[in-house]
């Protein structure tokens, strides 16, 4: 499954990310802890080279927490669940001690930052709630954010939410699916059967446990357990798909990293 998507406004982001690097202290490259590697647009580090740049792995609470430590363990990376409150002090902790690890202040005002990542990935869930109210836009489908936003954190930081952006061409079969497994492409424009039975592969090799429920690792299977049943009594495959992606999503089959 080779995927061409790339969008208008994609095109316009990286223009946007480029003009806005000039006004900017650091960047924070935000990837999914589920593919922390996948997740990551090799574009945007070449957009943003010269600029001190941090690594934070959102969702992490859905992900293997084995293969996160050792992401973490790297350095200058920080795993977090923007879902969680308490992760707000972390975010700002490592952000600030970065920055005065990193560069020298030589101005009054406060620190700017720009949040840079694929779609979907949670840019403006991190900004809001670094800022403690729903200063951009959030949504649960890739595209949400369209246009540049400075959002005020404190006295002591500023915050760029910028659109996300994917690669012009995702060449790598595998890097395909596992982006749109994990919602970072949009489902319309998916082969969701196909994705799904990657995911069931996967999930056979790699995590056998988060099938435990279903009698096989198959669609049918799936099917059969969670009532996905069409006209006549048959097995209703398409929405045994959807409902396999939905649970992988949401966390219901366990935390599982896909890289």
């Amino acid at each position: 499954m080779n995927i061409h998507w790339f969008p208008g406004h994609m095109a316009k982001t990286r223009k946007m990310i480029s003009e806005s690097l000039k006004l900017v202290d650091g960047v924070i490259n935000l990837a999914d802890a589920r593919l922390p590697t996948s997740s990551q647009n090799p574009l945007l580090y070449e957009l943003t080279g010269h600029k001190p740049t941090m690594l934070v792995l959102a969702k992490a609470d859905l992900a293997d927490p084995e293969k996160t430590r050792q992401w973490v363990d790297k350095g200058d990376t920080l795993a977090v669940s923007l879902r969680d409150n308490k992760s707000k002090q972390k975010l700002l902790d490592f952000v600030q001690g970065y920055l005065d690890r990193t560069l020298r202040k030589r101005f009054i005002r406060p620190w700017r930052v720009m949040v840079v990542g694929i779609p979907n990935v949670g840019k403006s869930t991190l900004i809001n709630l670094l800022a403690a109210r729903r200063s951009a836009k959030v949504g649960d489908r890739p595209g949400i954010t369209r246009t540049r936003q400075w959002i005020k954190i404190s006295g002591d930081l500023e915050m760029l939410d910028t659109p996300g952006i994917l690669w012009p061409k995702l060449e790598e079969k595998s890097v395909s699916y596992k982006l749109a497994a994990t919602g970072c492409i949009r489902d319309e424009i998916l082969p969701i059967m196909e994705v799904s039975k990657w995911l069931l592969e996967f999930l056979v090799r790699e995590y056998p446990q988060a099938l435990a429920r279903f009698d096989r690792g198959t669609l049918e299977g799936v099917a059969e357990k969670m009532g996905a049943i069409g006209k006549g009594g048959s097995l209703d495959l398409d929405k045994a798909a959807e409902l396999l992606l939905r649970d992988f999503r949401a966390g219901r089959l366990g935390r599982i990293t896909l890289d």
